[in-house]
This record gives C-alpha cells, structure tokens and sequence, in this order.
C-alpha cells in the first residue's frame, strides 16, 4: 500500500492509563507475593512551536494505587512536564515543568516526557522501523542507566469511533544498571524488561490509546552484607483515549 504522511496534530486530550501488577519479592529463601491495580489520568497538550518541532505539556491530574501507600502518590498530583518533539514524537527534550515530587518524580517524569509513540513522517501497511533511547534515572538514591530498544511494525489500518485509524505493533526491550547509596547502604541493580503490544493513531495525527503486558526481572545486592533481594514482575497496561 502506498504510505501515508504522519504527525502528531496540534491539540489537548485527556487519557487513562490502567495497569493491574503481580510481583514477586525474594530474599534469603523468603518470598513475597504482591498484586494490586494503579491508574492515571493526564491531560497531554501538544502545540507547535517551529515547523519540525512539537511542545508537548504532559499534566498528572489524577493518580492512585492499590500497591504500597497510596497517599505517598499525592505528592505527584499537578505534576506537569514539558517536551520538545519531532512531528512523529521524536523526543528531543523533556524536563519537569513544575517541582511537584521533587527528586522522587524522576521516574515519572521521564515516562511521561515519552508519553507518545515515536513513529514515523510516513507509513504503510507492513512498514517496521526501530527506535532506540538511553536515559539515566536517579531512583531512591539508585543512579540507572535505562537503555530501551522499541520495534514497531504497522499492523494495518482499521476504523475507531469511526475515525481511519493505524494498528501498529510494539515490542520493548529494556535493560537497566545502576548503583548508588540507599536507605539500605551502598547497593547494586540490575534488571531486563520486555514488554509487546499494540497502539492505535488516526490518520489525523490523533493518538487514541492501545494496551500491552509486560515481564521485568530486577536484582539488586547489599554492598554491606551481600544480601541479594530478587524480584519479577508482571503487568498488563491500557491507554484510553478519555476526550
């Protein structure tokens, strides 16, 4: 099929994201078994602020967990960041617009800043492409390097709400090292993640959602004592499109 151009269009939307985990803790023959939901939901305005650059305000307006302590998630709420994309979601920059979550947002900020799908200025049914990020994270006292390999493929071109949409396919491959000083002392992680599944844009440079599982597999060691804490990690996502 011939190609079609895309970008991103200029606008303000709302999306849920929900996520149902199960996690697995192991540590010296002990483990612990954990399962809960999470929810978000942001307001994404995309403007253009040059003919190949998009600037993307990202806004937590609501977040919530069933998993840890809930209330630690107020501290997030307001939390805007701002990006400069290319047309097609490139990410040529990305920091917080706000102090909200203070050090602890890192994580946050960094998933929201790529909250939209890098695609491509053009696609056909059976185009695949590769996008590859590297992203340094400082997490509770832990700096990791995060490296994420992403293959798309377009799946076709389906209807949505009656809007021409295309299905395109997505698999990540995610590894991840990092060490530092934490609550428990000098410590090491590493860990790998793979994660697939399919999104959906109109042709109209609207992103409408899409869902996908994904598998982690985390390690990190005690420099004190050597004492290794285990953990695997299953979660289903889904990315609606609320207005």
């Amino acid at each position: 099929a011939q190609a079609q151009s895309f970008e991103y269009a200029p606008g303000k939307a709302t999306y849920r994201i929900s996520q149902s985990t199960k996690a697995t803790q192991e540590a010296m023959g002990q483990k612990n078994e954990m399962e809960g939901t999470s929810s978000q939901v942001l307001t994404v305005d995309l403007a253009r602020s040059a003919k190949d650059t998009l600037t993307m305000n990202v806004t937590v307006d609501s977040i919530s967990s069933s998993m840890g302590m809930p209330q630690m998630l107020e501290r997030f709420m307001g939390l805007m960041v701002t990006a400069k994309l290319s047309p097609a979601g490139n990410v040529y920059s990305s920091k917080p617009g706000n102090d909200k979550g203070g050090a602890e947002a890192a994580p946050l900020t960094h998933a929201l800043g790529g909250f939209l799908p890098t695609l491509r200025p053009s696609l056909n049914r059976g185009a695949t492409w590769q996008d590859t990020s590297v992203a340094k994270l400082n997490q509770n006292g832990l700096e990791i390097e995060r490296k994420t390999v992403s293959t798309y493929r377009v799946e076709g071109d389906t209807t949505i709400a009656g809007q021409a949409s295309w299905k395109i396919a997505r698999a990540d491959s995610i590894t991840m090292a990092g060490s530092g000083n934490t609550a428990n002392g000098p410590m090491t992680m590493e860990g790998t993640s793979k994660s697939n599944g399919t999104l959906f844009v109109t042709s109209k440079g609207v992103y409408l959602g899409g869902e996908g599982t994904e598998d982690a597999k985390l390690r990190f060691v005690v420099a004190a004592n050597g004492m290794e804490l285990g953990m695997t990690q299953s979660s289903r996502t889904k990315v609606e499109k609320v207005k």
